[in-house]
């Protein structure tokens, strides 16, 4: 017999689950539905939680997902959004999962850091509605990152603090490459928009950090070079030879 989660923290335990779609004995939630312009966002979405996954698991009880749904209201299942990526550090992942969904009175706590990806259809309410909501649920961090440059969120690159119920901006540089980036201490990394593309940091090293697909190009570019390398050896020693004098 399998024995059910409870979910209820007893930090959490004053707040009334007033809808049956919610509590310990509440099947798992249903899944999200596809958002409009998830095949614009998703190379960025995929890159970034790949990322992320490797290197933010490594801390214990560290949730991070993407397009999952997070409830807010426990008398309304209908008040609840769909962050493009986000993290919760300090939780229980595997409850999490195991609720499938991210339910805010139950796991304890709004999620630590958010990222929206702009898109025609969401952007608007990413730097609107949504953002308030942020601010008033206690997200601590909330980056927006536009790959046009600026076109919908009016800048490339935007990272905001919750500082007394309101939301400061994270000062944003150029780097000598023409990267826009700005620093997230919450993730200890920097965030980058370069050339249209979203690149993650390691502040201490500047190494830019690469999903799984970046891993195999990078290994394929070294393993070709090494060839390249042994090729002009060989080249080499057979100009060597060829002027060595006769015997």
């Amino acid at each position: 017999m399998t024995t059910r989660l409870r979910y209820a923290p007893p930090h959490s335990a004053h707040i009334a689950n007033l809808d049956p779609f919610f509590g310990p004995d509440a099947p798992p939630l249903p899944d999200p539905e596809p958002l409009p312009d998830g095949m614009q966002q998703n190379p960025y979405i995929l890159h970034v939680m790949q990322i992320l996954v490797d290197v933010l698991t490594d801390r214990l009880n560290t949730f991070v997902d993407t397009n999952t749904i997070v409830y807010y209201d426990p008398s309304d299942r209908n008040r609840r959004f769909q962050p493009d990526v986000y993290a919760a550090f300090d939780v229980d992942a595997a409850a999490i999962r195991q609720r499938n969904g991210y339910v805010i009175w139950e796991v304890g706590k709004p999620p630590d850091f958010v990222l929206e990806v702009a898109s025609e259809s969401t952007a608007d309410n990413d730097i609107g509605s949504k953002r308030s909501l942020y601010a008033a649920l206690g997200i601590p961090e909330y980056w927006r990152f536009d790959a046009s440059g600026g076109a919908m969120y009016g800048a490339a690159l935007v990272g905001e603090y919750l500082e007394n119920g309101v939301y400061q901006p994270f000062p944003i540089q150029t780097a000598p490459d023409g990267a826009t980036w700005g620093y997230s201490p919450l993730l200890n990394l920097n965030l980058r928009w370069n050339d249209e593309w979203l690149e993650l940091q390691d502040p201490e090293t500047g190494e830019i950090l690469l999903d799984r697909r970046g891993v195999r190009l990078a290994m394929a570019a070294a393993q070709a070079a090494l060839r390249e390398r042994d090729e002009r050896i060989r080249q080499l020693e057979e100009q060597l030879w060829e002027l060595r004098p006769p015997e």
